[in-house]
């Protein structure tokens, strides 16, 4: 009767019990290092800043190189998962990683991936200006450009990309997978469980509206960016074991 009972096999999750357990995943990950995540995200803002400050080729600069850190990022998630405290230095992990030039492809093209999804956004709404303001970091030039409404055009399309791509780098950190094969793995498990990772970015969507919305703007997104990772990390923490579809 034992024997009969241990070979029937559990149900998978339903989609909502599945993101639900991401969040929770997640947010425990979160209290372990709330601090260090945030400093974390600062870091991470800061190196943007400051590349951007380069003429003419700031932004996108700044969309290949910053994504590296946020790897590093991963690195450290899954040491703290794991029992280990999550250090500052995580963020140089993905330079030391064997394979990093590859890692540093995958990084950039994840990054200018999201990046032009969005200029694309914002193109579309507000016209080719957006190549000058945004890509050449000349929206002091653009006073029309300068508003609330364009930050949300901009910002929240790039995050749907973010999530497409969103397992790629554990599958080249974790798994040894290539630039492409990580890719295109990831967006064959995303598009595996979908419903599960669109129920898991409408709170982030809202949330970053919000934040957005208000006048502590920037507090809160401090806030909010590593959400996007410690989901990521969670669902790639249910999913490792399951094959891609297809």
């Amino acid at each position: 009767m034992s024997t009969a009972a241990s070979s029937v096999s559990l149900p998978p999750p339903s989609s909502l019990a599945r993101a639900a357990g991401w969040y929770r995943e997640g947010f425990r990950l979160w209290r372990r290092a709330p601090f260090r995540l945030v400093g974390l995200s600062l870091a991470c803002m800061v190196a943007e800043v400051l590349l951007q400050l380069v003429p003419l080729a700031g932004t996108v600069l700044s969309k290949a190189v910053v994504p590296m850190l946020a790897v590093g990022v991963w690195i450290g998630l899954d040491r703290l998962a794991r029992g280990e405290p999550l250090r500052f230095a995580c963020l140089l992990s993905g330079w030391r990683h064997p394979r990093w030039p590859a890692l540093w492809g995958l990084s950039a093209a994840v990054g200018l991936i999201v990046f032009a999804v969005q200029v694309a956004a914002a193109a579309a709404v507000y016209g080719p200006a957006v190549w000058d303001a945004v890509v050449l970091g000349h929206l002091l030039h653009h006073p029309a450009l300068q508003t609330r409404r364009m930050e949300f055009v901009l910002l929240l399309p790039g995050l749907v990309p973010a999530t497409l791509l969103t397992l790629a780098p554990p599958l080249f950190l974790f798994r040894g997978e290539g630039v492409l094969a990580a890719l295109a793995g990831s967006l064959r498990r995303v598009a595996a469980h979908a419903v599960a990772f669109t129920l898991a970015l409408l709170p982030q969507l809202v949330l970053f509206a919000v934040a957005l919305s208000s006048p502590w703007a920037m507090p809160l997104l401090l806030l909010l960016m590593p959400l996007g990772t410690l989901l990521a990390y969670a669902a790639w923490r249910d999913l490792a074991g399951a094959p891609p579809a297809g």
